[in-house]
């Protein structure tokens, strides 16, 4: 979709930037120049609203906003569920491998670039813009923190004007960090208002506790998509009883909402794989390091006499078993968290089944009405199912070290 929309742009541009007889005119630079520039305008457009204070959200707002976006994105979702809806008839009929043409799994591959394509289209753009807004608001603190040691290494030797001027930039700094504190607290409420209308009633703190998951992008997309699914199961089944005389053409509809099921297994399996083969083997490493330098650092205090030595090994044993403590924290939840979106499946499949027969067979689409109702009621209970049990932390101490492990398993 997004390829189409830029092929339309280029067809509206080339007669501008190829005038006359200007064959050989080197359109691609002019076209990376305007591109270029356009990105640059964006970005610097970006940094001066980041130090602005957040405009907070109601839960009016975010409902026009979620009909506004459904709105938007309807076309587009439709066109994909029918496409997905005929490449699963094709599966079906495929062979499971061959040489040459189509087979299950090559049709399954074009069937999932499909769902990206509605997980696209279904994203939360206000949880998407919160999230970058806090990310780089972190990043802003981190920069003004360095800033802040540089200026204070060189006021050791600085005196006079030279130190005054270093004390008001390290003020600057600080007053700085403070509006962008304030400003990711903001953000964190507009999100908990946000997830609020999705169903999901985290307090604040638990907010933040969430946001300082590695996974948490995963957990709030899949969260926000049951959302919208919700929604988009509501116009299907308008439109399936709006033809209910047309058979073929209620099947079809109902055809789009078995797709649905489809597209939120491979959403849950894409999130197993990422704990699988990313997450977990990625925290186990943290664990199994750790605890192979906590022998190191248990040899060298044993063997160390000098006094001061001994006392930093001793502060490091610290560092290190809090760091074990936390990371063997992290592993139990997200083998929990696993645990939920597995059990999630199991249910999605076994609506997938029904759903699928049921489409195959029905012959009488009220038959079809109620199956979709009971499905839009396991979007709900997926929502609750899968988000994790969301504990804040005993001290500040635990949570930085959480938060320090994140930034590790993102690497």
């Amino acid at each position: 979709m997004i390829m189409k929309y830029k092929t339309l742009l280029l067809s509206m541009l080339l007669p501008i930037l190829l005038p006359g007889n200007t064959a050989h005119a080197d359109w691609k630079e002019t076209l990376g120049n305007m591109w270029g520039s356009t990105e640059e305008k964006t970005k610097d457009y970006y940094n001066a609203i980041t130090d602005k204070s957040v405009l907070p959200v109601s839960p009016e707002m975010v409902n026009k906003e979620s009909s506004k976006h459904l709105k938007k994105v309807w076309t587009d979702v439709l066109e994909n569920l029918d496409e997905a809806l005929e490449l699963n008839a094709e599966i079906d009929d495929a062979p499971e491998s061959r040489w040459f043409g189509a087979d299950k799994q090559s049709l399954a591959e074009d069937q999932v670039d499909i769902f990206r394509d509605i997980e696209e289209l279904l994203g939360n753009p206000g949880i998407t813009a919160s999230r970058k807004h806090i990310d780089t608001l972190k990043d802003r603190i981190q920069t003004e923190r360095h800033r802040i040691a540089g200026w204070k290494e060189k006021k050791v030797v600085a005196s006079g004007d030279e130190k005054e001027t270093l004390d008001h930039k390290i003020q600057k700094s600080l007053n700085k960090i403070t509006d962008y504190n304030h400003n990711i607290d903001l953000e964190k409420n507009n999100l908990q208002i946000r997830l609020q209308q999705m169903g999901l009633l985290l307090s604040n703190e638990q907010v933040g506790v969430l946001l300082s998951r590695v996974d948490s992008d995963d957990i709030i997309k899949m969260s926000a998509i049951y959302g919208v699914l919700n929604d988009i199961t509501s116009q299907l089944m308008e439109l399936t009883q709006e033809f209910d005389e047309d058979i073929n053409q209620a099947r079809k509809y109902y055809g789009m909402h078995v797709i649905l099921l489809k597209f939120v297994m491979n959403l849950q399996q894409t999130y197993i794989n990422k704990l699988d083969k990313e997450y977990l083997p990625k925290i186990n490493r943290i664990r199994t390091d750790t605890a192979r330098l906590t022998e190191e650092s248990k040899r060298l205090l044993q063997a160390e006499r000098k006094p001061s030595r001994r006392d930093l090994l001793s502060r490091n044993l610290q560092s290190q078993a809090l760091t074990l403590k936390v990371a063997n924290i992290y592993a139990q939840q997200l083998g929990q968290q696993k645990s939920k979106v597995l059990q999630a499946l199991e249910l999605v499949k076994s609506d997938y089944r029904v759903a699928k027969n049921t489409y195959d067979t029905v012959k009488i689409s009220a038959d079809l009405i109620q199956l979709m109702k009971s499905n839009q009621a396991s979007f709900t209970a997926l929502m609750n199912i899968q988000i994790p049990d969301i504990v804040p932390f005993k001290n500040i101490e635990m949570q930085k070290k959480f938060e320090e492990l994140s930034l590790l398993l993102k690497e």
